[in-house]
């Protein structure tokens, strides 16, 4: 019996300490680039915290708790339903736009947001575009989902706090991105969406354990967010 407590304290130890290592990633890329203004070395570290975010929590599980290799395969479904929650979050940001437009974010913060990476050239910002979906969006389904969601689970067990946690975790390094750059009502909206799509896409995790199927909610949301984005840089 004794040794059975031993053991989960030690996987919740190792569970805590991989938690704490990539959940801190994000924030520290967001606040070189961001709140030091850092130009280059902003670059360097964002290259950087993006190899620490996919190589860590693999290196984590596999080395450090012994966990077998996974692609996170879909094996219990949930993809019309990711679809439908994708296409539910598309639809409320449209409208969110069209009702809200200059109380989440103008066209002059948007531009000042994305000038010093060159993502206002529009060959880039599709680049660009193509990056956030088809591999951030992964990446951060990855270490968002898969990783910290389950080392959540590891420690607090249940459902709903985990998910709860872990949007909240993915919410932070956006909100403070966004407070360089948008008034604090904007950056509260801002934020409470993101927290929201967080809540969705770990739900999505925990119902079907598949990053895939969780991407496909990402994905439909971040097409709509980032054909905003290219409304108010470019236009149509």
């Amino acid at each position: 019996m004794e040794a059975l407590v031993q053991s989960t304290r030690n996987e919740k130890r190792r569970a805590l300490i991989g938690l704490l290592l990539v959940g801190i990633a994000p924030t520290v890329s967001v606040v070189t680039g961001f709140a030091l203004k850092a130009g280059l070395i902003a670059a360097v570290v964002f290259v950087l915290t993006k190899m620490w975010m996919f190589g860590l929590p693999a290196y984590w599980y596999t080395k450090v708790e012994g966990g077998e290799r996974s692609y996170s395969m879909p094996e219990h479904g949930g993809w019309m339903v990711s679809t439908l929650l994708g296409i539910g979050m598309a639809v409320v940001i449209a409208i969110a736009y069209f009702i809200l437009g200059d109380m989440l974010l103008r066209n002059e913060d948007l531009y000042e947001i994305l000038d010093p990476f060159g993502l206002t050239v529009p060959w880039k910002l599709a680049l660009g575009i193509l990056f956030w979906i088809f591999i951030n969006s992964v990446l951060e389904e990855y270490v968002f989902r898969w990783f910290i969601t389950s080392k959540l689970e590891q420690l607090m067990g249940g459902k709903w706090l985990p998910i709860l946690l872990s949007a909240g975790i993915f919410t932070l390094h956006h909100t403070i991105a966004l407070a360089f750059f948008i008034d604090p009502l904007g950056n509260a909206l801002a934020s409470l969406g993101v927290f929201i799509g967080g809540v969705i896409f770990s739900w999505i995790y925990v119902q079907y354990r598949s990053v895939w199927v969780a991407w496909v909610a990402h994905a439909i949301a971040d097409v709509a967010i980032f054909a905003i984005a290219w409304h108010m840089i470019v236009g149509f």
